[in-house]
């Protein structure tokens, strides 16, 4: 019977992270595309956009990145117990909670967006910022419905309303920025046009929430329980584990802040140009971190998001052995998947950046910008593995109870960064300092993530239980695809797009064929986890009947 339940946790934990995967995935891609040709048509009234986005996307992260996370902790955790009621008290208490932020944030962006950008001498962004505003409160309000389905292991509302948002960013945001361009309007109104796609969209999704509540609310049990908690306990509860999360995901984005504050004048302290220096900025900025944040927020984040519920439902029970196992496997998947996503793209970086950004790197005049940005981005690859520690880690930490701790990794992994990346940009390394020093953050917030696993659980996590034969499989790997990409460039030689996804899809096949190769030589792999995969049961039946892969102890 264990065994049973123990498959059928997992087999629920993967369809959860599958159906986050994709999405994440599809939806990290549509915004790829997105932006390359929005860069095209907006010309020079990019930084428009940029601007008006960098507000936005600063309030909406304070918003609503700890709710989500506070909702779904809750609300895994009374489900686990058969309290129904209290589940549907905690969903309205969390919309309310969710619809008073959001328009307190709006009303903010709305205000304060005339005097921002006028200290900031960006006035061309207001009427961006202010098409973009009551996406705050769509968001907000989204964000309330996503925890909830979350909390009962339900990814697929979160799921498609990504993808509502992205369709309409990419094909609402695209088409009335052509428009308005074709029209002859300033590039103040074509930077507002594309931003509208990203409103619409949160709308839409934010609609289509509600109609799938109406039709699905009454299919959920009645429950058991004589009652819940009060409304005030419930809003204290949601706001004590809201706010450390919501520090913590903010303190991240402070990362990318940091880059914007002090590159471009660390560069000029340095001795660059002006002009170098922002083409600098620019090339690190624009093109390798965008790739760089692909593969862990597609492939990695969705684990995060599922397995913090699974954690709390099975503290909340007290299945000690449940949530240890939960630990161990969802930081053995992080690395067994980061570690040859970084090892792919430290040996394909330019072919990346070939296919996706070829004629806008081209276009540089005073820097090699294809060098510059392969150079960072697989700099920035060595710190994938990190990111995905960082990011599962921070969510079990949340799981167990343990709110305020990622908050004080992440903090000292910031206050690091600023320092190495001030005295490395101004000082040898130059542009090459930035990527170095976001590596080096989320090392040590990775590092002090496990610390705290380690010591206020009983989980077993020894770094060399848990990496070293991955890493291992990852280091052969890594030298298999860059031997497989230097041959690959001296036989297509040209550079052009085709060549670039010719040389990513030979690459591809040789890092997946030889990782798995090396992972079962290595007994990298345990059956359980290969039960975690897509068809993993079958996959795992097979290699045992071969004698590739033991059965798990």
């Amino acid at each position: 019977m264990g065994n049973t339940q123990q498959k059928q946790q997992n087999k629920s934990f993967l369809v959860e992270a599958g159906v986050i995967s994709i999405s994440s995935f599809v939806v990290k891609i549509i915004g790829v595309l997105f932006k390359i040709p929005l860069a095209h048509i907006l010309g020079g009234g990019m930084g428009i956009f940029s601007a008006a986005y960098s507000l936005y996307a600063m309030l909406y992260m304070i918003s609503t990145s700890g709710l989500p996370v506070a909702i779904s902790r809750l609300i895994a955790a009374s489900d686990k117990r058969g309290r129904q009621r209290e589940v549907q008290r905690t969903f309205r208490v969390a919309l309310t909670a969710f619809t008073v932020v959001g328009v307190l944030a709006t009303a903010v962006m709305m205000l304060a967006a005339s005097w921002f950008f006028r200290v900031t001498e960006h006035q061309d962004s207001v009427l961006a910022a202010y098409i973009i505003a009551p996406t705050l409160l769509f968001v907000c309000v989204c964000s309330a419905f996503r925890g909830y389905y979350q909390g009962l292991h339900n990814m697929y509302p979160t799921a498609v309303g990504q993808l509502i948002e992205a369709v309409f960013k990419m094909g609402l945001g695209l088409g009335a920025t052509f428009w308005a361009r074709h029209m002859g309007y300033s590039s103040a109104v074509q930077a507002a046009c594309a931003v509208s796609g990203i409103t619409v969209g949160m709308l839409v999704e934010m609609g289509m929430l509600f109609v799938y509540r109406a039709v699905t609310h009454k299919r959920r049990p009645a429950g058991t329980d004589p009652g819940a908690d009060p409304i005030p306990a419930l809003t204290k509860r949601i706001l004590l584990i809201a706010l450390p999360a919501t520090i913590t995901s903010s303190a991240l984005y402070l990362s990318n802040f940091i880059d914007t504050v002090l590159i471009k004048r660390c560069l000029m302290l340095g001795g660059s140009a002006s002009e170098v220096a922002e083409d600098l900025y620019t090339a690190y900025t624009s093109y390798s971190t965008a790739i760089a944040d692909l593969l862990p927020s597609t492939l990695i984040y969705p684990i995060a998001i599922s397995i913090l519920p699974a954690v709390s439902a099975a503290l909340s029970v007290r299945d000690t052995d449940g949530a240890n196992r939960h630990i161990v496997q969802s930081v053995r998947i992080s690395a067994i998947i980061g570690l040859p996503s970084a090892a792919f793209l430290l040996a394909t970086a330019p072919a990346c950046l070939s296919l996706l950004y070829r004629a806008p790197l081209a276009g540089y005049e005073r820097i090699d910008a294809m060098q510059v940005s392969s150079g960072t981005l697989r700099i920035l690859a060595v710190g994938i593995i990190f990111m995905a520690v960082v990011s599962t880690t921070n969510a079990l930490l949340q799981a167990v109870g343990k709110i305020w701790l990622p908050m004080i990794s992440v903090g000292i992994g910031v206050v690091v960064m600023a320092f190495l990346e001030f005295f490395g940009v101004s000082g040898p390394f130059g542009i090459y300092g930035a990527p170095f020093s976001s590596v080096c953050c989320y090392l040590i917030a990775s590092s002090l993530n496990l610390f705290f696993l380690r010591r206020h659980t009983t989980a077993p996590l020894s770094p060399v239980g848990l990496f070293f034969r991955p890493a291992l499989c990852a280091l052969l790997t890594g030298l298999a695809a860059f031997g497989v990409y230097c041959g690959m460039t001296c036989l297509l030689p040209g550079g052009g797009r085709g060549t670039a996804l010719a040389i990513l899809l030979v690459c591809g096949v040789v890092t997946v064929g030889v990782y798995v190769v090396t992972m079962l030589a290595f007994r990298g792999i345990t059956a359980d986890e290969v039960r975690l995969l897509p068809f993993g049961g079958r996959i795992a039946a097979f290699l045992i009947r071969k004698g590739w892969l033991h059965e798990s102890v």
